[in-house]
């Protein structure tokens, strides 16, 4: 499945998800379960953003931005990222503030429990295909998705622990501790988010081993040349390659000239990521 039908299904079911949850939430007056119905439609949100941010940075570079359009994928993990501690904040100052009357049911139990699959499916979904195709957005939601599930989780423990109120002291707000519980996390987890992408932005000159063991497989079939050094690094979505070549004392610059146009065209062809190529001679 190509990375827009994905994320066009988890979109869809985020939507329902939310929906649902925030009309139970506002019918049976349960704090918790409408503070999860607001990450659940900033899950929606974000999948939106995704969508078109994919359709953004997959662009080719140009004169215009020779790296490419690569930052696009961590300017929009980092929109999801603030929207993320924003509702955190918002979570915590509305359950200080309002009082709900919950009586808790098994109606919302099992509205939880369906809740909780369909966010399995979008979970899976993200996080096979997001690894499959080396999709940073598509991972970035799975992380999310798996925060909006563990905060399901967190209401339906309060919903159950409400189902024993009685045996629970009067000066505890089973409802208010849980929204604030579940508000916390949302927040530490828009500041994992926020650091990591705040520094792809601000970083990209760190080493990729991988790729540098791909071409320097590639670079095995110029038997007759000694590669004294071989340096990859991550711009945006694209690569740079700076190559050390050991040349005779004898060589001519045009011998040097057409070892190295050779070079370039062998490894663009073999991996389009490789944008630039720098080859010096010692």
């Amino acid at each position: 499945m190509k990375e827009t039908k994905v994320i066009l299904v988890t979109m869809l079911i985020n939507m329902v998800v939310a929906i649902v949850k925030l009309a139970s939430g506002l019918f049976f007056s349960f704090s918790t379960l409408i503070a999860d119905s607001i990450q659940s439609f900033i899950d929606f949100l974000t999948d939106i953003t995704s969508l078109v941010a994919y359709k953004i940075g997959k662009k080719r570079a140009n004169k215009t931005y020779p790296f490419g359009y690569g930052q696009v994928d961590y300017l929009s993990n980092l929109f999801t990222g603030i929207m993320l501690f924003l509702i955190g904040a918002f979570i915590i100052i509305r359950t200080v503030v309002t009082e709900d009357d919950f009586k808790p049911n098994l109606t919302i139990l099992i509205i939880l429990l369906i809740a909780l699959i369909l966010k399995l499916i979008v979970i899976f979904m993200l996080k096979t295909h997001g690894k499959a195709l080396k999709n940073e957005l598509m991972i970035e939601s799975y992380k999310e998705s798996r925060a909006d599930f563990i905060s399901t989780c967190v209401v339906i423990l309060v919903l159950l622990v409400s189902f024993f109120e009685e045996y629970v002291p009067t000066f505890i707000n089973v409802d208010m501790i849980g929204s604030i519980c579940m508000a916390l996390y949302i927040i530490y987890s828009s500041f994992k988010i926020i650091i990591s992408n705040t520094r792809g932005i601000l970083i990209n000159d760190v080493e990729n081993d991988d790729i540098k063991k791909e071409i320097a497989n590639e670079l095995k079939r110029y038997k007759s040349l000694h590669f004294s050094k071989i340096k990859v690094i991550k711009i945006s979505n694209y690569y740079s390659v700076f190559l050390q070549i050991d040349m005779n004392n004898n060589s001519k610059i045009k011998d040097y000239l057409r070892i190295e146009k050779k070079i370039k065209k062998h490894l663009k062809s073999t991996n389009k990521l490789i944008r630039f190529i720098d080859v010096e001679p010692i």
